[in-house]
């Protein structure tokens, strides 16, 4: 069977944080209902986060290495900081300008992986949509998912997001139905919804 490639391996991890956090409650879990609830809103926040410093770093490495001045120190600063008010609208950094600029220099994948990063976005797309699909018939879900999993990597990237119930996913449209179904989610969430996690365990 052959290796399977890192938008696959990604999906399958990615999907799989948001599969089990159910079960991660008391009496068999971690958390006590209410430190489910926050431990839940958090990683759904930080799913949305993460696609923001995603498209932020894919553009950046995209403009370091198509512009005559990707080599120039200051013209990388100034266009890491235009990328990310580009992609991180509505965040106030006052104070905060020196730790905003220097986010891109830890990023390890800029200096040791060019354009890997963008895996991390596609794959996090598929696992929204396994997430969604979960919400909807759990038990259907868990059995592709599965499926895919079984498939290592025997198929074409597009076939195994098929098996999972995902596709790749590049235009706006469907990224946004799925932030507003991950904002849905969020917003029941703080709203101290009674169940946070109705919906995806299997019957």
């Amino acid at each position: 069977m052959r290796k399977t490639g890192h938008e696959a391996a990604e999906l399958a991890s990615m999907s799989m944080e948001l599969l089990a956090m159910p079960y991660l409650v008391q009496p068999d879990g971690y958390y006590a209902p209410e430190q489910a609830r926050v431990a839940w809103l958090e990683h759904l926040e930080d799913v949305l986060g993460a696609l923001v410093h995603i498209a932020s770093v894919d553009a950046f490495q995209a403009w370091i290495y198509t512009s005559p001045d990707g080599a120039d120190r200051e013209a990388r600063d100034r266009a890491w900081l235009r990328l990310r008010e580009e992609f991180e609208q509505g965040v106030d950094w006052t104070g905060l300008e020196r730790e905003r600029l220097a986010r891109w220099y830890r990023q390890l994948h800029i200096f040791e992986l060019p354009f890997y990063y963008i895996e991390y976005g596609l794959a996090q797309l598929g696992a929204l949509q396994v997430f969604r699909n979960a919400v909807r018939d759990a038990g259907n879900a868990v059995t592709m998912y599965k499926q895919f999993m079984a498939l290592g990597g025997t198929r074409t990237l597009p076939e195994l997001y098929a098996a999972a119930g995902a596709k790749l996913v590049f235009d706006a449209p469907t990224m946004q139905e799925l932030v507003d179904f991950t904002m849905e989610r969020i917003a029941a969430l703080r709203a101290g919804a009674d169940a946070p996690f109705a919906g995806i365990v299997p019957a």
